[in-house]
């Protein structure tokens, strides 16, 4: 162990040295249509170069099989004391419209400085930059300072319907003091956020309809004072579900919602984008749901609950009139979840809950692939402190902040009662890259300083203090 670590920009030298190599490894990973579920060649192709690009780099590596996508695990155990995991995913989301494309999704083109191409972004860029700044450390102290494993999947566009599979057959290889969701990065002069876990989901089909209770078809809207109307009765059953002040009303969630820690809390009122400005800005509003302002809206947004209806489909919605009784009405419900809501025990208090108030004639279906337990690692656990310290040197003048959790979802609690841990971006590698969209596309300079951040991470972590135990269920 060297007594001082390397300077960041001495790290960032040596990672422009490797730029013309991560794109050619992008390059051709880019070249493989991975999309899950539909294209099992490109699946199969990709995850054996997945897997032979971490041997070309000293890693020893498996595959494990499922009835879906492969899912490639390795490992370099220099015998350290500390261990870095990092999560990726090799599947894409489908191109969408060939016609919205500015260049081929499967071919990899660069202009304006930014890499265009179905998964530059999302995520075989930041699996290549992760890769290659563990290579870039090494080659730098001669060693590896920390030992390092990654999991690499083929389906996280598809809700990862076969990673767990995978957690509780290797739940010893997941064992780590450390573990980077996808992303561990930071570029200098823009603000950067440090995620500590993400919420959980599910997501539900709420359904009116059906004999006996309703009609077996529509009915003439003539008999509407005599006939069960589904459209009215899911209305009903879902406006039971929240008050007019939002709150939830179903019984069981509030009491089972982890408390704000005060290290949450202080988190928060640090916390320095503005996210009541972006939403405003982004989608045209004037104000937010109850006017939230300040730390009410982060709380909102970050650390509760919540229900929302994605979608009703009932009866007659064409051109022109039909005078119907919709005799069936389904809505998409989607429930977010933190600590300590489960997908299950959720599902099993909405049961609960229609039946309580006299909705026993309402169907709810779990959609399938669509629920996630919530994860959360402490703020003030020793490798997001890390992490924070190393992405504070880097983004100035720009500021970086830790949030206790994302809005968004993914797999994180598989990992996290193995390991802390986080996903680490700067809003440059938001900003303009089209995720999920046509002309997907990352910074350039976001792969190299992803290379660099990773570098000095890795280097550091050898003296990082033991980690304490993950916030989970």
């Amino acid at each position: 162990m060297t007594n001082e670590p390397t300077a960041y920009q001495q790290i960032l030298l040596k990672a422009l040295e490797k730029e013309e190599l991560a794109l050619d490894m992008l390059r051709r990973l880019i070249g493989f249509p991975s999309v899950a579920v539909r294209d099992d060649l490109g699946i199969k192709s990709c995850a054996d170069h997945v897997q032979a690009l971490l041997k070309d780099h000293g890693f020893t590596t498996s595959q494990f099989r499922t009835e879906g996508s492969p899912i490639i695990f390795a490992e370099k155990n220099v015998g350290a004391e500390r261990t870095l995991l990092l999560y990726h995913h090799y599947d894409v989301q489908p191109e969408g419209p060939l016609e919205l494309w500015e260049s081929p999704p499967w071919k990899m083109t660069i202009r304006d400085e930014r890499i265009y191409g179905r998964g530059a972004q999302d995520n075989k860029g930041p699996f290549v930059a992760n890769l290659l700044g563990i290579n870039l450390i090494e080659e730098i102290l001669g060693k590896l300072p920390i030992n390092v494993k990654f999991v690499v999947e083929g389906e996280e566009e598809a809700s990862s319907a076969h990673l767990s599979e995978f957690a509780k057959a290797h739940e010893e290889f997941l064992k780590a003091d450390g573990c980077a969701m996808e992303l561990l990065t930071t570029t200098p002069g823009s603000p950067a956020e440090i995620y500590c876990g993400s919420k959980g989901m599910v997501y539900l089909d709420v359904i009116a309809g059906g004999p006996p209770r309703f009609p077996r078809t529509d009915v003439h809207s003539g008999f509407s004072n005599a006939v069960p109307n589904a459209a009215w009765r899911l209305i009903q059953a879902l406006s039971s579900l929240k008050d007019e002040n939002e709150n939830i009303l179903v019984d069981g969630i509030d009491e089972r919602v982890m408390k704000l820690s005060e290290e949450d809390l202080k988190a928060l009122e640090e916390y320095k984008a503005d996210v009541v400005g972006m939403l405003k800005d982004d989608y045209g509003l004037d104000r937010l749901l109850l006017n939230l302002t300040g730390l009410d809206a982060l709380e909102a947004v970050f650390m509760k609950p919540s229900i929302t209806v994605c979608g009703i489909t009932a009866g007659f919605d064409g051109p022109g009139i039909m005078t119907i009784v919709p005799s069936t009405a389904r809505a998409k419900l989607e429930v977010r979840l933190v600590p300590h809501l489960t997908a299950e025990n959720t599902i099993g208090l909405l049961r609960k809950h229609f039946v309580d108030k006299g909705f026993d004639d309402i169907v709810i279906q779990d959609v399938g692939g669509g629920s996630y337990d919530p994860a959360k690692t402490p703020v003030d656990n020793p490798f997001i402190r890390l992490i924070h310290e190393v992405s504070k040197e880097v983004a100035v003048p720009a500021s970086s902040s830790v949030v206790p959790m994302a809005f968004g979802t993914g797999p994180g609690y598989l990992f996290a009662p193995h390991a802390p841990m986080c996903l680490t971006i700067s809003q440059v590698d938001l900003k303009g890259v089209n995720i999920h969209a046509p002309n997907e596309n990352w910074p350039l300079k976001s792969l190299t300083n992803t290379i660099a951040f990773v570098a000095t991470v890795a280097e550091r972590m050898q003296r990082m203090e033991s980690p304490h135990k993950s916030e989970t269920d």
